[in-house]
């Protein structure tokens, strides 16, 4: 097995374990009493959408029963699937689908998987070679946009969402080295932590979405391709 299907099936045993007592609704974070330790709307489709995309269909269609994808998400206007739908190959409900660009990201990211899909492969390449110009070489990491300044940690979801879209648009090269940084960054128990200090010091504790998008990730790298 390779090291990149090693980091895989233990970020999938990760994942596996947030599931809670109500079957097809997964915790966020593993650890009792933290103050992520939610189930929420969006990250229930993601997970759905990283179980297909590593051949569980079981889990995926246990979550698909289990849930509304259609509800409301909890930290913005709009639905649980209108976000990370393009991840899914579907763009109907994409609540970006009029942006050329962003300041964040994570959002350009997305946008280019919907221009990408939309046909328009050429504004899906810039937007992809955007977020490279804007890597951070010493961590190997997505730079800080807008919103990340603010704060002054660098975000890894940010890091595998590029390097998505990087597979989609064939810059092989660059998600290989976004899925290297990823499988450093691994935490033992198989997820991965959100947040990265300057310094290259982890904070937070490993959750879902972060996982489920880098799990993504590692999956293109291996088929050198999204």
């Amino acid at each position: 097995m390779s090291e990149v299907q090693q980091s895989i099936e233990t970020g999938l045993g990760f994942l596996i374990g947030l599931e809670s007592d109500h079957l097809g609704w997964f915790w966020e974070v593993s650890e009792r009493g933290h103050g992520d330790r939610r189930i929420w709307p969006q990250t229930q489709y993601l997970l759905y959408i990283t179980f297909k995309r590593l051949g569980r269909f079981d889990l995926a269609e246990r979550i698909r029963s289990a849930n509304w994808f259609v509800s409301p998400a909890v930290d913005r206007v709009g639905y649980a699937n209108d976000r990370f739908c393009v991840l899914d190959n579907d763009v109907g409900p994409f609540h970006l689908w009029d942006s050329e660009t962003s300041d964040y990201f994570d959002e350009m990211a997305l946008i280019g998987h919907y221009r990408a899909l939309a046909g328009s492969i050429g504004k899906a390449v810039t937007l992809a070679k955007c977020l490279w110009e804007n890597w951070n070489s010493d961590l190997g990491v997505s730079g800080m946009d807008k919103g990340d300044k603010e704060k002054g940690l660098f975000r890894v979801y940010k890091t595998a969402l590029a390097g998505t879209l990087f597979a989609r648009v064939g810059m092989l090269e660059e998600c290989h080295l976004a899925t290297s940084t990823l499988e450093r960054l691994q935490e033992r128990g198989g997820g991965w932590i959100t947040d990265l200090r300057p310094d290259g010091v982890k904070e937070g504790v490993a959750n879902a979405e972060t996982t489920c998008l880098a799990l993504m990730c590692l999956h293109c790298a291996a088929r050198g391709k999204f």
